[in-house]
């Protein structure tokens, strides 16, 4: 059996959970074995051909459990060339993309031994009843008063899977 992909990612409301099980779904459904895991469960990362790493902007920076992840695989992740998935915009404007992918590479920067393969953006989710302290503030404010339900959710659940066929392919053709 190849050795598996692994999909590892940081998710604060479960928004980055979900697309990280989708891209594995992807990837599966492609024939690869794929282990989809939180960065802070036990992972031996060199076990793997190749890691996916997922994480969403919050307030224009990655989760520090993403950052200490990187950090405690630098050995492994500095011979791979990790592929990364980052949530970022509320929006589809094309200018809030820009921003979060400039947002991510300033995070990913933080590492220059980190030579991803791929730095992909993909829109975000907001439940305002989900998030916690201190994100959960935001129900106080008279725009989310108004909307006591609202949810924003421009990931595109078709680019997410495209994404992921497109790195199955790359890794089979490697293979």
């Amino acid at each position: 059996m190849p050795q598996p992909v692994l999909v590892a990612h940081v998710t604060r409301h479960g928004s980055t959970a979900e697309v990280a099980e989708a891209v594995g779904n992807a990837l599966r459904e492609a024939g690869l074995p794929v282990r989809v895991a939180h960065v802070q469960d036990p992972l031996l990362v060199g076990e793997y051909r190749a890691v996916i790493l997922g994480a969403a902007l919050y307030m224009g920076r990655l989760p520090g459990d993403f950052h200490h992840f990187l950090s405690r695989n630098r050995h492994v992740l500095s011979t791979l060339r990790p592929w990364f998935f980052v949530l970022g915009p509320l929006s589809t404007e094309e200018k809030d993309f820009n921003a979060a992918r400039q947002q991510a590479e300033k995070q990913l920067a933080r590492h220059s031994w980190l030579k991803p393969e791929e730095l992909q953006i993909f829109g975000g989710r907001l439940d305002i009843q989900t998030m916690r302290f201190p994100f959960s503030l935001l129900r106080h404010l008279p725009a989310f008063r108004q909307q006591p339900k609202c949810v924003m959710d421009v990931r595109d659940r078709e680019v997410i899977r495209a994404w992921a066929a497109g790195i199955a392919r790359q890794l089979r053709s490697a293979a």
